[in-house]
């Protein structure tokens, strides 16, 4: 009797390692998918940015938190001009 036990709770234990075993080999395809992903991804946004320069009449843009800041200082100015 305590054999048959004995080999029960081994099987249950076997069961555990091989579903272990078989959730971290699905787990690390899964990472290499990814991986490849995110690299091939990565890849085309580099290749458009080096396509694409960016324009140079941008690097004036303000901000439209700036351009409210700088509204707002010169309407204290005429203010206090006034």
């Amino acid at each position: 009797m305590k054999n048959k036990f004995r080999i029960g709770k081994e099987m249950k234990n076997m069961k555990k390692v091989v579903l272990l075993l078989a959730g971290l080999g699905a787990l690390s395809c899964t990472n290499a998918k990814l991986v490849d992903f995110n690299t091939q991804r990565l890849n085309h946004i580099e290749d458009y940015l080096n396509e694409n320069k960016p324009n140079p009449g941008s690097q004036k843009y303000r901000s439209l938190e700036r351009e409210a800041e700088r509204w707002v200082e010169e309407q204290n100015q005429d203010q206090q001009d006034q």
